[in-house]
């Protein structure tokens, strides 16, 4: 099922509310990309709390990178990390401009009290953008759907 809501009354897409929370992520450096970034990064103590992991279909047969995936989707699960199926690897890559393809990343929140969080949301333990509020709002309002829905990246 692929999943194209309207989270607002501006009509913006949920695909474009992703872009937008991943540039903005990107240039805060708040932004996780990999499978073996993300792995590393959760196995540290970090400043940073994950609030939303991103994964598209990856490309490989590769059944060590499947068993990864499916290991980072139960931990984000058990650990309250909103995960978002994404449609297309290469429009995520494309949104990354990454070099190489990668097929997950994880979307950081500052901890509160942290104030470099540009047009911030405070809770109680961690600050996030009015744009991750919406895509957290989104994965509450949908949680039931959301393991098997997919949202669809824009084009451009």
């Amino acid at each position: 099922m692929v999943v194209e809501s309207k989270i607002d009354t501006s009509n913006n897409q949920t695909g474009s509310l992703i872009k937008k929370a991943l540039v903005q992520a990107m240039i805060e450096k708040r932004l996780v990309v990999g499978l073996t970034n993300i792995a590393q990064f959760l196995a540290q103590d970090h400043v940073n709390i994950p609030i939303i992991c991103l994964i598209t279909p990856s490309k490989t047969d590769d059944y060590a990178t499947h068993i990864h995936e499916v290991l980072l989707k139960a931990y984000c699960l058990e650990n309250d990390i909103y995960i978002m199926n994404l449609d297309s690897l290469e429009k995520f890559n494309r949104i990354l401009d990454s070099p190489r393809l990668e097929s997950c990343a994880l979307i950081c929140a500052n901890p509160a009290g942290d104030s470099d969080c540009e047009g911030s949301f405070l809770d109680e333990d961690f600050q996030m953008t009015k744009i991750e509020k919406k895509l957290v709002d989104f994965c509450e309002d949908h949680w039931d759907d959301m393991e098997h829905s997919t949202i669809r990246l824009p084009e451009k």
